[in-house]
This record gives structure tokens, C-alpha cells and sequence, in this order.
């Protein structure tokens, strides 16, 4: 007899819930900012038979972007048991003389060579006084050496570049024994301000991970005017991260957030100081020795334990010099003025002995973040997450070219532990599904 229900269901494969353990990675690149740099094409000497090639073209092995393609043609040098080329740019060179020096040498074949990198004032036609760099290479087959010479290392063949504003000349030479037929090739030289320029390709973490989710859109497009199908053009894929732990660089998924050059900072901080007689008639004088001179703002002052909270405060006189102050009036000298030092407050001698609080910015070593909107297309995000799925096939998600569109980090305070909450918007212009059991 046939059943009039059904109880019975077809087994199905579903998605587990999110855990602690599930993480997403995010992959920030972003290119190398070279100051300078000098295309091999334009040498100014070179021994024996030179030839250019524009398309043996070096990767870029310091980048992980894959569209980079800064790198230029090679210069390709046939000699003897030695070959070597001289270059020139004319630049301040006191902007790099402590920084890095980068280039790529062509071998065509294996074995041992020496390479020798030579810097000198533009203006030194010889060389006479330059530094000279000697590395070793070994070559196990043809192919692109990354040649990397750091200026703060002393010399180790010559020592005497007299750093100037006008210009560097460059000499580069290799040489092979025996060796009666050598062929290397030079290609893209670089110089950068410090090692830290190299600090550009970065993961990011987020974990504890509350919601992963998002949607997927892609619309029809008018059938009367052209046939059923989808519209190529109205395809978006957005998704949104909320997690409860971050890795400490989170900053650099920030679209807008650049690391500065700054190496100084302050934080305001509030001190009870006992007002003390001054050398100068007629004021009392506190001082803050740790106050950042050059951040004239965030001060405050009022009297300690007045009740009268509005008397008590006092009012800044903005004045780099002493002048005649009211009982609620109180000056902070400038350290620009010859002879004053920076943090030295003056008050209505009615105030000595008296107990002020003086809120102010405190100078700390930081690092220094600023927001530029110049860098927006040259930073590259690629995100990475596994879902495993009820019958144990974990699936990975890549999305490549991840556009960052909403950054927000989220402080509360909870049973007086600090917590952080991440959250992200992302559109994502292409993307890429590998399934793995």
C-alpha cells in the first residue's frame, strides 16, 4: 500500500559553522620604491662588443606582485677573462649613500665569476675615488643573478666615494678564469633609500572568527534586445569579515594607511606639579621635561583640589616671551626663542607653592602612519579562507585582486579586558576555487 507522507530525505552535504580555528589570510603586496633608478641601454663605456637586448628582460625577484614589470632589457657584454660597463644619473646621492644598491647580471653559462660593483661621484671620470663591492657567484645554470650591494657596508675593494648632489657613476664588471670568450649581461639598477624600502610584501591574519559572509551577483541581461543570457559586466562579489583577533600589521589591509618616515610621537599624559619660585620676577615656573616641543596644542592647567571647577582652570596666554599674567593665566615658553628651554610654564607668582594638574602631550618613540590616497592602485590584496564542508571535504577559497572597501577595528571593554573586533568589506574582481579532501 502506498504512503500517503514522506519521512524520508536524501542525505545532503552542508557547511560546518565557523570556529576559533578558522582563519583568513590576507596577502598585502605591494611594489618596491626605488629612488632612482638607470636603464642599461644608456651606458657610457663598455669593453669590447656590446650588444642591448630590450626583450631579455629580468623578473622582478624582489616584488611578489605578478603584474610588475618595471625591469628593463639587459646589456649584453663579450670579452676576454673580463667585461664591465660604465653608467651615470645625475641625482642627489646624499638621499641614498646609506641605502641599497640592486641590479641583475645575465650568466649564459655556468661556473664562478666574480662580480664587482664600483661607485663614485658623478664628476670622478676614473673612478679614482670610489667604493668598490666584490661578490662571488656561483652558477649552476643560465640564467638571472639578483646582485644586492648594501651602501652601509664598508668596501671591500676600494673606499673614497665622495658623496655629492650632482650625480653617481657606476661601473660594473665580471670576471671568469680561465675563461677566453666571457659573455654577462647587466640589466635594471636600482638605488633605494633604505633596506627597510624592501619591507613590502606581508600576510595578515584574522581569526576567531564571528561571520564570514556575502553575496554573489551577476544580472540578466535584456533578452528582447539581446537573446537570454547574463550581462558580463554586472558581475560583483562582495563578502564580509568579522573576527575577534588580528596579527599586529592589520594596518597595512588599509587602503589609505602608509608607514611614515617619523620616528618620534606623543601621547597625552596629566602630572600634579608643585609650582616653585622663579628667577624671573613675578612668576612661579613649573616644568615638563618630557613634553613634545614641537606639538603646541593639548595643553591644559587648573588648580588641584579646588572645588570651584570653573575658577580653577586656567587659560593659556599664547606668547613665546614672558609677560604680565592674571591669577588664572599661565604661559608655556617656546623652545624656538634663544636661551628658553622647551616645557617651562610660567605662572602668577599667587600660584607658587601651589598644586597644579597639567594635562599635556607626552614625547614617546612611535612609528609613524600617515594617510596618503596616492598609493590606492599600487597596493594588491589576495584572500585566502577553508571551509570544510559535513563530509570532511575542505574547500579553499583563493580570490585574487581584493579590493579592501570598508576598514574598521572596533576597541570595547569587557569584564576590564580589552577586546578588538575586525570587520571588512571586500570586493573581490577576480576569483579562484581549489578543492582539496
Amino acid at each position: 500500500m502506498a504512503r500517503c507522507n514522506n519521512d524520508l530525505l536524501i542525505s545532503k552535504i552542508g557547511v560546518k559553522a565557523l570556529s576559533k580555528t578558522i582563519e583568513v589570510d590576507f596577502a598585502v603586496l605591494t611594489d618596491t620604491e626605488n629612488c632612482v633608478r638607470i636603464n642599461t641601454r644608456n651606458y657610457l663605456e663598455a669593453q669590447e662588443e656590446v650588444v642591448f637586448n630590450t626583450f631579455l628582460t629580468p623578473p622582478d625577484m624582489f616584488a611578489c606582485l605578478a603584474d610588475g614589470c618595471k625591469n628593463s632589457g639587459t646589456l649584453m657584454l663579450t670579452g676576454g677573462s673580463e667585461v664591465s660597463a660604465e653608467f651615470q644619473v645625475r641625482t642627489d646621492a646624499t638621499e641614498f649613500s646609506a641605502g641599497v644598491m640592486t641590479y641583475y647580471a645575465f650568466f649564459p653559462e655556468a661556473g664562478t665569476y666574480i662580480v664587482t660593483t664600483e661607485i663614485a661621484d658623478i664628476r670622478d671620470e676614473n673612478l679614482n675615488d670610489a667604493d668598490g663591492y666584490e661578490k662571488e657567484v656561483t652558477v649552476t645554470s643560465a640564467g638571472f643573478h639578483p646582485i644586492i650591494v648594501d651602501l652601509c657596508d664598508y668596501p671591500n675593494v676600494k673606499q673614497g666615494w665622495r658623496v655629492s648632489d650632482r650625480g653617481v657613476r657606476v661601473r660594473l664588471s665580471a670576471t671568469m678564469d680561465p675563461s677566453s670568450a666571457l659573455t654577462v649581461g647587466f640589466s635594471s639598477i636600482f638605488f633605494y633609500n633604505s633596506i627597510e624600502d624592501f619591507q613590502v610584501n606581508d600576510t595578515v591574519k584574522v581569526g576567531c572568527i564571528d561571520e564570514f559572509s556575502g553575496e554573489f551577483t551577476l544580472d540578466a541581461r535584456d533578452a528582447s534586445c539581446f537573446g537570454v543570457g547574463y550581462d558580463p559586466a554586472s558581475i560583483s562579489i562582495e563578502r564580509t569579515i568579522t573576527g575577534r583577533s588580528v596579527t599586529a600589521n592589520y594596518w597595512k589591509l588599509n587602503p589609505l594607511t602608509k608607514k611614515g618616515e617619523g620616528r618620534i610621537g606623543w601621547l597625552p599624559r596629566t602630572v600634579e606639579l608643585k609650582v616653585e619660585a622663579s628667577d624671573i620676577e613675578g612668576y612661579g615656573t613649573a616644568h615638563l621635561v618630557d613634553i613634545n616641543p614641537d606639538e603646541c596644542g593639548f595643553l591644559l592647567a587648573s588648580v588641584a583640589h579646588d572645588c570651584r571647577v570653573t575658577e580653577g582652570m586656567l587659560n593659556r596666554v599664547n606668547t613665546p616671551t614672558p609677560v604680565k599674567l592674571e591669577n588664572n593665566q599661565f604661559i608655556m615658553l617656546d623652545h624656538t626663542v634663544v636661551g628658553q628651554e622647551a616645557g617651562v610654564l610660567l605662572f602668577n607668582e599667587a600660584l607658587i607653592d601651589s598644586i597644579v594638574v597639567i594635562s599635556y602631550p607626552q614625547q614617546v618613540e612611535a612609528e609613524h602612519f600617515v594617510g596618503n590616497a596616492d598609493d590606492l592602485d599600487a597596493r594588491r590584496v589576495r584572500m585566502s579562507i577553508v571551509k570544510e564542508q559535513t563530509d570532511g571535504v575542505r574547500q579553499h577559497y583563493v580570490y585574487n585582486n581584493v579590493l579592501v572597501t570598508r576598514f574598521l577595528i572596533h576597541y570595547q571593554m569587557k569584564k576590564q579586558h580589552l577586546t578588538s573586533r575586525f570587520q571588512s568589506n571586500v570586493i573581490v574582481t577576480e576569483t579562484s576555487m581549489i578543492c582539496s579532501v
